[in-house]
């Protein structure tokens, strides 16, 4: 159908929107520099009767960046409650990020927040934005890409393309150096290669893992931002376990940060 008087007509081929959306991570980590979020966080666990075994319910901030140097997504949860109890022994993390070396500070919240997780998967790559990567220049090309299909709402056009990983260095590796290869889906606007929904699957060892992030404007830091991140994690052996993390992140606002990351 020809496009509408003024509108230039969007090139939907999957080559065209893998384009768009590669120029438009590039800005986007330039400009996602330091914002913390408000941050409430559910983990429910079911065991292979799929009988629920435990729930935790946790508040308190995320700090988020894009760190230029590493080529990497920064994400640190710092919880201040734990099923309505204060945690007594958190630090500050605006004043200890003020402080130190950001790395040396990551390193410590991650230790500490570690024991909050239920269940027995490991879980240490559950960034909201680590999809995003995908999308990098020099990382685009050991992606393979299809459009599975053209969502049109009132004034905008949307895509969703399936992508899979083929070659190395992978995104994610597993806790002896090995590769672990993704696959999953991309929403972007088709016009401008807007992140809007991503979805990641990973397989390591015999845990499938499922992240997905949705994406929506915020206008006080005037970005598209993580709003909801949901992470499902399954065993598959016989000792079968699933945990599911449902996470919503508010109150974004921006943070200067002093020390320097390396």
């Amino acid at each position: 159908a020809p496009a509408p008087a003024g509108q230039q007509k969007i090139d939907l081929s999957a080559r065209a929107l893998v384009a768009a959306a590669t120029k438009y991570v590039v800005e986007y980590e330039k400009r996602f520099k330091f914002l913390i979020a408000d941050e409430s966080y559910t983990q429910t666990v079911f065991d292979h009767d799929r009988r629920e075994t435990g729930r935790r319910w946790m508040k308190g901030e995320l700090f988020l960046t894009f760190i230029p140097a590493d080529s990497a997504w920064l994400a640190v949860h710092d919880f201040a409650e734990v099923d309505g109890e204060p945690v007594e022994d958190r630090e500050d993390l605006r004043a200890l990020l003020q402080k130190g070396e950001t790395v040396s500070v990551v390193r410590s919240v991650l230790s500490r927040n570690s024991r909050f997780n239920l269940g027995s998967i490991i879980r240490n790559f559950n960034e909201p934005t680590l999809p995003l990567l995908i999308l990098e220049p020099h990382r685009v090309q050991r992606f393979s890409f299809n459009r599975e299909e053209v969502i049109r709402t009132a004034g905008q056009t949307s895509a969703r393309l399936s992508f899979r990983e083929r070659e190395r260095p992978t995104l994610v590796r597993d806790g002896e150096n090995r590769p672990v290869y993704s696959r999953g889906e991309i929403t972007i606007d088709a016009a401008t290669g807007r992140v809007e929904r991503t979805m990641i699957e990973l397989l390591d060892d015999n845990v499938l893992a499922r992240l997905t992030t949705t994406y929506a404007l915020d206008e006080k830091v005037d970005m598209w931002v993580p709003v909801t991140f949901a992470e499902r994690y399954e065993r598959t052996s016989r000792e079968r376990e699933v945990i599911l993390c449902e996470a919503a992140y508010t109150n974004y606002r921006r943070f200067e940060v002093t020390a320097r990351i390396k």
